[in-house]
């Protein structure tokens, strides 16, 4: 039974009732320590030592008794901390966080509150002092938020802990956040394992913070084993970014891996392949490829096999169909598994055929005719019809050979050209064989299909899925045991060879006989709504349609735009200052720069020994850390300075997404630092963004373009125009035209005039803009 709430508590009612709770566990915690020195042997020592030092029942003697207490309509009150506390009697003194009942009350609002009456949220410092609560009288709350303008944007006051939390510095390391999590969150984190749950969560909605979570609640609600419980991230750097989390929430033992470790493959990537073989080598229709391959390696003999028996003047056969038969009985199993059964197979078809043959003959043969075979010539025969492979050897002799590739690919849907992209010769020696990280999926696929799966996890979490390959995806699902899975990500967010603008993709591949279900996190926390409202004017072209999440808090000052005047100091000299005044202050730094200004940023740093880390290779420091935007995916600083935005928009595909991605990093601060005249016109810049040339496939041989001969009349040796001919108008740049050189010309505007007013309408520039971009059009022609 929970205690009654005293609304008239003071502060030193509540200080007594930590005092004893606090008591109650240390106390429950000394016991369990006193219990190693009383076993009655060594063996029971050495298990009860080993049970309380892994015991995590009990939190942290550091931390408070609780953060939170709930009180309800028919008088309980639950005080709720970062672990449970039970008296002498068993009854419950404080509640965990994770008890899925109490993740139900704390999914109460002021629209929605249900049993909830009140919130009492508290400030402590250690050890269990308390130094303020602050109440949320849901009913109250509910009338001062019909009393605003914006409602929306009171939703925040339904935890006043979250107030605190989004007011403290970030950290390399994302830290404890238990009590952050607002009641929006609460019913994603306390929902039932056994469903494909897709969270679409925008920056700075607090997704992974709601996924680890989710996490650490499966594992107290639904007695999950840790070591059954498997995390996944995008790349390393982010799976060190969120290490610290589970462990802080008293879950030590789960696997926390990136999407590459986590594959079953003995080799590392150090090739790379272009993004067209790397984007098939990512395709579902890969399964069929490679399974069909596979097959093929299972042989049909045109002749019988014929083996001696020891002891025997005389020798057994077997058809080439009745050997086909006995291995299409197996085909359909794991490879190396189907070797072994035909192997036994054909050994008691063998043993058969030598009884019968003996019999025939009126020869004695032992019980156990098997014994009679050589067994070299068995395990010849064998390998004659059946191969072993490693998933290495298959995957080199497949890519290696255009006729096993063409073989395989009956069925597939994947054209000549297609398989081209997979072709490459095979290393004479398996270990001198390079591969590329996509390879490594194929790998750990094929080691599926010849070996079996691996023992699969009772439920998996993705964070950042939006990415992910569907041949990845896969990779996934193989290591669920059920479909159970959490998957978390943003599709504004979606960039690489996989870009996607729904879920459904992801959701055909990892769906089971589970139910499925699509939420979206509908409030921002973290990202300052000024630096939200910037960033939002990419998404009609980053990502249309989707919805822009309502952001409940703000910073000042907001983001500064940073012009560098041509012939100014140089951008990266701009850049520095930026970023050493934000070190300066004990910011946490990201600096997001594109690949081309890499170098001058990071030598402007160099030359004045200001220290940095690189977070594209796994580094993170408390101080400065330069990332690139698509490593910057996941990851939040107090303070960003992004470089040359238009530089992160023309740098590929998807370009608006990327630096979407790279103006959202940020918890307080974001500086752009941008060479003057040269920023988006999304953002408010007056130019339109430049695409970069696409490149031009060689052509050979090369042929020196034929030039016309000039018109003598037209233009004088010196090329000066001197015609007065009226046939001939003046032309831009002063070029004088012929009546067929104007012909020509109206025939070309009719023709790109229709498709140029199309794209214009479609890409959301200002009316008055559309000269600008003209403009630029006829510079870029008259480079050319």
């Amino acid at each position: 039974m929970a205690p009654v709430p005293d609304t008239t508590a003071t502060l030193e009612d509540e200080q007594r009732f930590f005092d004893h709770a606090r008591e109650v566990r240390e106390k429950a915690r000394a016991q369990l320590a006193q219990a190693v020195s009383a076993a009655a042997d060594n063996k029971a020592r050495a298990s009860l030592k080993k049970a309380a030092a892994s015991d995590e029942t009990h939190g942290s003697p550091q931390d408070p008794a609780a953060f939170l207490r709930i009180d309800t309509k028919d008088g309980e009150c639950f005080y709720v901390g970062n672990a449970g506390v039970r008296d002498e009697t068993s009854t419950p003194l404080v509640y965990s966080w994770k008890a899925r009942y109490i993740a139900q009350l704390r999914a109460a609002t002021h629209t929605a509150p249900g049993d909830v009456v009140r919130n009492r949220t508290y400030t402590t410092e250690p050890v269990n002092r308390v130094l303020r609560f602050d109440d949320v009288v849901l009913a109250d709350l509910a009338e001062r938020v019909a009393a605003l303008d914006d409602p929306q944007l009171a939703v925040i006051e339904d935890d006043a802990l979250l107030l605190d939390a989004l007011d403290r510095e970030r950290s390399p390391d994302m830290r404890q956040i238990v009590q952050t999590i607002q009641a929006a969150q609460s019913e994603i984190v306390g929902a039932e394992a056994a469903q494909l749950l897709v969270v679409q969560g925008g920056p700075g909605t607090g997704k992974t913070a709601v996924a680890l979570h989710r996490a650490s609640s499966l594992l107290f609600n639904e007695q999950i084993d840790a070591d059954q419980l498997l995390v996944v991230g995008p790349n390393p750097t982010f799976t060190r970014y969120i290490a610290s989390v589970l462990p802080e929430l008293g879950d030590r033992h789960v696997r926390q891996t990136d999407v590459t470790r986590m594959l079953d493959v003995t080799v590392t990537a150090t090739a790379h392949d272009d993004p067209a073989a790397a984007r098939l080598k990512g395709d579902a229709r890969m399964v069929g490829l490679l399974a069909k391959g596979l097959r093929d390696r299972v042989r049909t003999l045109d002749d019988a096999l014929s083996f001696s028996v020891r002891t025997m003047p005389w020798r057994v056969r077997i058809a080439p169909d009745d050997v086909a038969e006995i291995a299409a009985r197996y085909v359909g199993s794991p490879y190396a598994i189907g070797r072994v059964r035909f192997r036994e197979a054909l050994t008691a078809a063998l043993a058969s055929a030598v009884k019968k043959q003996a019999q025939d003959d009126g020869d004695r043969v032992p019980g156990d005719t098997a014994t009679l075979l050589h067994p070299s010539e068995l395990e010849n025969a064998v390998e004659r019809v059946w191969p072993q492979l490693s998933s290495q050897a298959y995957l080199r002799d497949l890519f290696g050979s255009l006729e096993r590739l063409v073989a395989a690919a009956e069925g597939a849907s994947i054209s000549a050209d297609e398989l081209q992209l997979l072709r490459r010769p095979a290393a004479a020696r398996l270990a001198d064989q390079s591969w590329s990280r996509e390879d490594l999926v194929l790998l750990d696929h094929v080691n599926a299909a010849i070996n079996g799966d691996l023992p699969g996890y009772q439920h998996v979490v993705v964070d950042e899925a939006q990415d992910l390959s569907p041949m990845q995806l896969l990779s996934i699902r193989r290591r669920s045991v059920d479909g159970a899975m959490t998957v978390v990500g943003d599709i504004a967010q979606s960039t690489g060879l996989w870009a996607r603008d729904t879920w459904d993709d992801v959701v055909d591949v990892l769906r089971s006989a589970l139910p499925v279900r699509l939420v979206e996190l509908e409030y921002g926390y973290r990202v300052p709504r000024s630096v939200m409202a910037l960033a939002a004017r990419l998404l009609p072209v980053a990502a249309p349609g989707l919805h822009v999440p309502t952001v409940v808090r703000d910073v000042e000052p907001g983001p500064q735009l940073v012009p560098v005047p041509t012939g100014a100091a140089s951008l990266a000299a701009t850049v520095r200052t930026a970023v050493t005044h934000h070190s300066a202050r004990g910011r946490f730094v990201g600096l997001v720069c594109p690949d081309g200004r890499r170098a001058e940023v990071v030598a402007a740093l160099d030359a004045d020994d200001i220290q940095w880390h690189d977070a594209d290779s796994g580094s993170l420091d408390k101080a400065i850390n330069v990332v690139s935007p698509v490593g910057a995916k996941g990851l939040e600083f107090d303070a960003v300075v992004v470089v040359d935005p238009q530089a992160i928009v023309d740098a590929g595909p998807r370009g608006e997404r990327m630096l979407y991605i790279a103006l959202t990093r940020t918890t307080k601060f974001l500086d752009v630092v941008h060479p003057e005249g040269a920023l988006p016109t999304l953002l408010g810049g007056t130019r339109a963004p430049v695409d970069p040339p696409a490149p031009v496939a060689p052509v050979a041989p090369v042929v020196e373009p034929v030039r016309p001969v000039p018109d003598p009349a037209v233009v004088a040796p010196d090329s000066a125009v001197v015609s007065p001919d009226p046939a001939v108008a003046p032309g831009p740049a002063g070029l004088a035209l012929t009546a067929m050189q104007r012909k020509m010309i109206d025939l070309v505007v009719d023709e790109l005039e229709a498709p140029t007013l199309e794209v214009l309408s479609s890409s959301f520039l200002p009316r008055e803009l559309w000269p600008v971009v003209l403009e630029g059009v006829a510079e870029r022609l008259r480079e050319l």
